[in-house]
């Protein structure tokens, strides 16, 4: 992912267009020498960090520098405000979510023979998902300001599709009679209900496996109730 210039950097394309917003949510340029990148990432990860220890509201460029231990001009030659580099930040994290699913996928995930198998797959599936959040620089606070800041939202409403897309082909397969749109509605219904469990853990941890098990086992139920009702017609 995440111009031009004697210092080696070159400019930046994000992978994902931005909804249009009364601020700039892109990276100005990326880095593309060693230096570069070394403070480039470091922004990345004291904004990461620090978003933890003082919150949304108290996160300043000002602070992130300080932290960092670079000036102002060096940040803005990068980023043009607080919102662009969680944008980045947020882009990454549902990026490497997204990898998760998709290795789930190809593994198998949706292709169970019995309901338990069923529900330990997505439970596995929330598991994984949730320690990569963990694991990320400030994810857990990533994850909750995607979630609550108008001007991020573009980064979750695009997180939900890409999440919905590794399962849609395998769907088909498996309901070879139901329409195109209702195969779609199925995986959108289904992944907003696992994303929606997933942050309910982050904000609840001591309940997290309950959260995860009782997820899993809904939408277990809900596929296997499908399948008795197309057998059916």
């Amino acid at each position: 992912m995440p111009g031009k210039r004697s210092s080696g950097i070159k400019k930046a394309s994000g992978k994902r267009k931005p909804e249009a917003c009364d601020v700039e949510l892109e990276a100005k340029v990326a880095p593309s020498q060693d230096r570069a990148r070394i403070t480039f990432e470091k922004i990345l990860t004291v904004t990461g960090e620090l978003l933890g220890e003082v919150g949304f509201e108290r996160l300043s460029t000002n602070l992130i520098c300080k932290h960092a231990g670079i000036t102002p001009p060096a940040l803005y030659w990068y980023f043009p405000n607080k919102y662009a580099i969680l944008h980045e930040l947020g882009e990454r994290l549902t990026s490497a979510q997204e990898k998760i699913v998709t290795n789930w996928v190809e593994e198998g995930g949706l292709e169970k023979d019995s309901f338990e198998e069923t529900v330990q797959s997505f439970m596995t599936l929330m598991s994984r998902v949730n320690e990569q959040s963990k694991a990320f620089p400030g994810g857990l606070w990533v994850i909750r300001v995607i979630r609550v800041t108008p001007r991020l939202k573009g980064v979750r409403v695009a997180s939900r599709e890409h999440y919905a897309a590794p399962a849609f082909a395998k769907l088909q397969e498996a309901y070879p009679g139901l329409p195109e749109e209702r195969i779609r509605l199925i995986t959108r219904l289904v992944t907003d209900v696992i994303y929606a469990a997933a942050e309910l853990a982050i904000d609840e941890p001591e309940d997290e496996m309950a959260i995860i098990f009782d997820t899993s086992v809904m939408i277990a139920s809900y596929y296997e109730k499908l399948r008795e009702f197309l057998r059916k017609t």
